[in-house]
């Protein structure tokens, strides 16, 4: 039988498909811009606020955006402001200088007066984190020891040693934040860094679930006039831990020592922050005196019988590091205290006094010098504790970019956290293709995160560095991706895709 014409068409029509090779549609190859748009969607439909922004670091071009106007809480984040802004007023080398000084009369080997010392602001003062700040109080006993004196009658006396207007909080910290050392008041003369190590220890062979016999034991160290100190038991607790509040008004120390069913810990530490800087100043000075056999009877201030003639003598100068060495452990370790300091340090620089109303003022005039309008980033304090600092990723992006301009920014940028190597990125990118090609600070606060930083991009010759902000606001409790692990992806983005 013959096929019609029509028939066989149509049977060639069904079989030169499957004789030809099957054409495959492959997706476009990932970039920056497609990885990034799905990242922070994903994010944005769980509830969280997302401002993200990219720049050139040589040419300011944006080169990724995501609602970069909208404002958020910066945390210390914050701390790039106030460090760029004492790097750009005093450069990396400023060093803060506080003058000692023996003001009575010396008798022989006998001194009659006092001690005085004139604070500087100096937030390194009897840091254990520098070798040159750690032996303070050794180097001005070997001082007042060189000067023949082994007896000494006065008081130690610390002058423009005032807490300044918020006493021991800046505006919009959180008052249960005070007694821990990360708050420690940014008080002008800063000795320690306002902290000391508390420890307690539970009597031996008593377990959790019991009353102690013995009270528990309560150290300071070093030792000095602590605060009033009460420690409450939690047993079956959810976690183990020691937590402790400053009471206000009363100064006193609240702790709570929980324990679990699984940890019974004998012994806990921590640091706590003092509101009395002078004290513990003096209190390691008596010690260091007595190390040299110099005997010393404390009088308070103005009271110590004096003899009428009486001389002023410089005794000895404390230096503190560079600052660009304060700066470097600020935003590597996230130090409020330090932060704070340098941030009234460069306000009273621009504005003859130190308070955060000036802060705010001296601030607004630094972006808005930089061309960063103050829609896009106000600052209430240095540090980033206070909940009244706002930002943007772009306003941030731009403090970045125009440091980068500017001779200290080298050392702005040698401070920044790298990714899987230190600081506060220590822990952060380190299994991925970012590792050692990010620096940026990190910030935290409840339910919101922010980094800003300089990422390379080694394999692009157009933009091998870009300046970059990502901030998360309104975090859930229990997000699909944490804060971290959503900067871990566009870190690697960054670093390692084509922008398009």
């Amino acid at each position: 039988m013959r096929r019609s014409p029509l028939a066989t068409l149509l049977l060639a029509a069904l079989v030169l498909p499957a004789c030809l090779p099957r054409v495959t549609t492959r997706p476009p190859p990932p970039s920056l811009t497609t990885v990034a748009d799905s990242l922070f969607e994903s994010v944005e439909n769980e509830g969280t606020l997302a401002s993200v922004f990219m720049v050139d670091a040589a040419t300011g071009i944006p080169l990724y955006a995501r609602h970069q106007h909208v404002r958020l809480l910066p945390a210390s984040t914050m701390k790039v402001v106030s460090t760029s802004a004492a790097l750009s007023a005093f450069g990396p080398d400023y060093r803060f200088h506080t003058p000692v000084r023996l003001e009575g009369t010396q008798l022989g080997n006998l001194f009659l007066g006092d001690l005085v010392v004139e604070a500087s602001g100096d937030p390194s003062l009897g840091s254990w984190r520098f070798p040159e700040t750690t032996v303070a109080c050794e180097q001005l006993a070997e001082a007042i020891h060189t000067r023949g004196i082994r007896q000494w009658i006065g008081a130690v006396r610390v002058n423009n040693a005032d807490e300044g207007p918020y006493g021991l909080f800046g505006p919009g910290w959180a008052w249960d934040d005070a007694a821990y050392a990360y708050s420690a008041a940014p008080s002008l003369f800063v000795f320690r860094e306002n902290v000391v190590d508390l420890s307690l220890e539970r009597p031996e062979g008593q377990d959790c679930n019991t009353q102690p016999r013995r009270p528990i034991t309560v150290r300071y160290s070093p030792a000095f006039e602590a605060p009033p100190t009460v420690v409450y038991l939690e047993p079956n607790a959810q976690r183990a831990g020691l937590g402790c509040v400053r009471e206000r008004g009363s100064g006193s120390i609240r702790c709570v020592w929980r324990s679990t069913a699984e940890q019974c810990p004998r012994k806990a530490n921590m640091r706590v922050a003092i509101d009395d800087p002078q004290a513990l100043f003096s209190s390691c000075l008596e010690e260091s005196l007595a190390v040299r056999g110099i005997w010393r009877v404390p009088a308070a201030p103005h009271t110590a019988a004096v003899p009428t003639a009486t001389t002023s003598e410089p005794l000895l100068e404390f230096v503190s590091p560079s600052l660009a060495e304060l700066v470097k452990v600020t935003n590597k370790e996230s130090l409020n205290l330090y932060a704070e300091r340098l941030g009234l340090r460069f306000t009273r620089e621009r504005t003859g006094t130190e308070s955060y109303t000036a802060l705010r003022d001296a601030m607004a005039q630094e972006l808005t010098r930089r061309g960063i309008s103050p829609r896009l980033l106000r600052a209430a304090d240095g540090s980033g504790l206070s909940r009244y600092n706002v930002a943007t990723a772009q306003g941030l992006v731009g403090v970045i970019y125009t440091s980068l301009k500017e001779p200290y920014g080298p050392a702005l940028l040698e401070s920044l956290p790298i990714a899987g190597v230190d600081g506060t990125l220590a822990n952060t990118a380190a299994n991925n293709g970012a590792k050692g090609l990010i620096r940026a600070k990190t910030g935290t606060l409840s339910g919101q995160k922010a980094f800003v930083g300089v990422a390379e991009r080694p394999h692009d010759p157009e933009h091998p560095r870009v300046v970059f902000a990502m901030m998360l606001g309104n975090i859930d409790e229990q997000p699909t991706l944490t804060a971290n692990q959503v900067f871990e992806r566009f870190a690697e983005a960054m670093v390692s895709l084509p922008l398009r």
